[in-house]
């Protein structure tokens, strides 16, 4: 199985540290893996937004459906968490 996010305005060493809490380990630069899936995170073009631009990454699930799930519902949950923060 294979799911993708959006990741607007979230640093990437957050991302990382969510996914080690999610019972993963990082294996190389922007790559974590975990019993069951691995993620790694992708750069995408930045969104125009005025003068400025918003920064905009792409996470990637794979694995087995089960841990796949699981991890993509603990990220959801963290970044809705990380978004009432601000």
């Amino acid at each position: 199985m294979r799911v993708e996010l959006e990741l607007r305005v979230l640093p990437r060493f957050r991302v990382i540290d969510y996914l080690v809490q999610a019972g993963g380990t990082p294996t190389e630069t922007l790559c974590v893996a975990g019993e069951g899936w691995s993620a790694f995170i992708e750069a995408l073009e930045p969104d125009p937004f005025g003068l400025a631009s918003v920064p905009r990454d792409r996470l990637v699930i794979e694995g087995d459906e089960r841990a796949v799930e699981r991890v993509q519902a603990f990220m959801q949950l963290k970044v809705q968490q990380m978004r009432r923060r601000k």
